[in-house]
């Protein structure tokens, strides 16, 4: 019975409690997609954060301590300008005073641009700014009317105690306005490493999750696959060893737990096919056994009335036979005739039968000397026809010589039997197949030939495509070869190529054959 045929068993359930790998892959990625959303929006929010307050250190507070400090400058530049101007009375000296002024004005207004957005600097600008002014109405344009006027009050009001106060206070309110441009700045300074810390700790805690994600893969991996596909194959592969008997338990995922049932299955029904077969075994062997016994016995007893039918004829034919017309002596030819054919029919199909039975085990062969038996076997019909034989070269094969030298008889003899009017030339060659490590054997003849229609013909028992008048035989000689050749685990086969007479190829490995 083929497995194919076993009629159907409920497959197995061992489906264990608790997620399919499947979905276990669905949650476990769909928990790392969000943990990475979540990641990458966290790291996105700490890099703009970064970027912004660095954006605000390098374009605000640090070009607005710069300008903070220009200011004062500007202010001392003017002062030292005026009092120049009122020492010499000469113009160039008046020259920084005008420059600074007009360059206090414009870091005035950068200053607004930076720190307007902010109440408390912008109005310690607007302080400072006010002094400043202040200082410039009532001091500075007034000295420098004066020495334009060559005044000589110009020095007292240049050394005048409340002057020099008043530019005090320009002083101290610019330094005020440093300060506080300055404390924000540091302030700037440390939110802006506080992001760079929130964006470092961002990173490590995104390698940390993809680390821990990987681990927990692997993990997984090993618990969920590794091991019970490990464990599945191992018990597959004892199975395979030959131990049949020894069940499959599956674990793991229900999915691996349906595979290993499956196996299971499969197991069992293998066990169960190879029960089968081996008692149909058992039941060929003995069959086997007893067709072989009947096939001696029936040999032998049938061959024993022939041997007497013949003998008996034969008798009848020496002591009657002047009392015999011509009539009786054709029977009695006719008896004796078939007798001696069905001895020899019996005696093939016997013959037939015992190959792949009766060697004891193949041994090395040297062809070359079965050839020298097969032509010395021969030799009578070699003779009598006025043919040859020519052979070259043979190899050594592995095999049972008895069987080997049939084979080669029985091609010869044939080539021998289907002679034309020329005398007969028969050739045995034989190559090396490489790609099959086999030997390639050739028996060509130059006789009647064979046509390509019944290649497969020549080769069953029993046929014949001569009537026994024209060709005697039993028709079991090329049947013999055949099962000879396939029992050395060759094949044989007739070359059907256009061409005088026949040949026959057959192949023989090189090695030993099992």
């Amino acid at each position: 019975m083929k497995l194919g045929r076993l009629r159907e068993r409920p497959r197995l359930r061992l489906r264990t409690a608790g997620w399919s790998l499947r979905r276990r892959a669905v949650v476990g990625f769909a928990a790392l997609g969000l943990a990475f959303v979540g990641l990458i929006a966290a790291l996105v929010l700490s890099l703009v954060d970064f970027v912004q307050k660095g954006n605000e250190v390098v374009y605000r507070w640090q070009p607005a301590a710069a300008a903070s400090q220009d200011l004062l400058a500007d202010l001392v530049n003017q002062e030292t300008g005026v009092r120049g101007f009122a020492i010499s009375g000469k113009q160039e000296f008046l020259q920084p005073f005008e420059q600074y002024s007009a360059k206090q004005r414009a870091d005035t207004a950068r200053l607004h641009q930076l720190l307007d957005p902010y109440p408390v600097l912008r109005t310690n600008l607007q302080t400072f700014t006010a002094i400043a002014t202040a200082w410039q109405d009532t001091t500075a344009v007034p000295l420098i009317s004066l020495v334009n006027a060559h005044n000589p009050s110009a020095l007292r009001l240049l050394d005048d105690p409340v002057s020099k106060a008043h530019f005090d206070l320009v002083r101290k309110s610019a330094a005020t306005l440093m300060d506080s441009v300055d404390a924000v700045t540091r302030a700037a300074l440390a939110d802006r490493k506080g992001g760079i810390t929130g964006l470092v700790a961002a990173l490590a805690t995104s390698a940390a999750v993809i680390v821990l994600f990987g681990l927990a893969v692997w993990r997984g991996l090993y618990r969920w696959v590794l091991v019970p596909v490990e464990t599945l194959a191992a018990q597959t592969r004892e199975v395979a060893e030959g131990a049949n008997r020894r069940a499959i338990r599956p674990s793991g995922p229900p999915e691996l737990v349906d595979l290993g049932t499956d196996v299971e299955t499969m197991r069992r029904r293998i066990v169960d096919e190879l029960a089968r077969i081996e008692r149909a075994g058992d039941d060929l062997a003995r069959s086997n056994a007893d067709l072989a016994q009947f096939a001696y016995v029936a040999s032998h007893d049938l061959s024993e009335p022939l041997r007497k039918v013949a003998n008996f004829c034969q008798l009848l034919e020496r002591q009657y036979g002047d009392q015999l017309d011509d009539t009786a002596r054709s029977y009695i030819a006719f008896a004796v005739d078939g007798a001696k054919r069905m001895q020899t029919l019996i005696a093939d199909l016997l013959r037939l039968s015992r190959v792949g039975r009766s060697t004891e085990g193949f041994v090395a062969v040297d062809l070359n000397v079965v050839m020298d038996r097969v032509r010395e076997n021969l030799a009578d019909q070699i003779a009598a026809t006025g043919g040859g034989v020519g052979v070259s070269e043979l190899p050594t094969v592995s095999g049972d010589p008895l069987l080997l030298a049939s084979l080669l008889e029985n091609l010869v003899g044939n080539a021998l039997k289907y002679r034309s009017e020329q005398p007969p030339l028969i050739v045995v060659t034989s190559a090396p197949d490489r790609a099959h490590r086999a030997w390639t054997f050739a028996v060509r003849d130059n006789g009647i030939g064979i046509d390509a229609r019944h290649a497969e013909r020549v080769f069953a028992i029993f046929q014949r495509l001569h009537v026994r008048e024209q060709y005697p035989g039993t028709g079991i000689g090329l049947a013999l070869c055949r099962r000879i050749v396939e029992f050395h685990g060759g094949r044989i086969w007739l070359d059907t190529a256009p061409g005088p007479g026949a040949t026959f190829r057959f192949t023989l490995p090189e090695g030993p054959v099992p």
